[in-house]
């Protein structure tokens, strides 16, 4: 519908080389003072993009170089992990994100 339709996105869907930490097994953008850097984390450029968007620093990168939508359309055809894995509110358990909406999280 997006590609058919032309309608522009959010370029954090894009890849881009951006400044990165990979946290808990996933790559978290250092965007900017907010996010505090551990001793033993190294902050790198890759490039990546965002699959889902949500509250900073929770949502994780992934690493891609589709930087147009049918660049993204295909990759999504081939990727076999769920939009939700770079989500780091999702970890704790399964459907951890449901139970959170139901609980008035939202």
């Amino acid at each position: 519908y997006i590609l058919r339709e032309e309608i522009p996105i959010v370029p954090l869907y894009f890849a881009a080389r951006r400044p990165v930490v990979k946290r808990e097994g996933m790559l978290i953008m250092v965007d900017d003072d907010r996010m505090p850097i551990q001793p033993e984390e190294e902050v790198t450029e890759q490039l990546v993009r965002f699959r889902t968007l949500g509250c900073y620093p929770l949502t994780g990168a992934v690493e891609s170089d589709a930087v147009t939508v049918p660049e993204i359309l295909r990759e999504m055809l081939t990727v076999r992990t769920s939009e939700r894995q770079s989500r780091l509110i999702d970890t704790d358990e399964v459907g951890a994100m449901e139970k959170k909406k139901r609980e008035g999280y939202f």
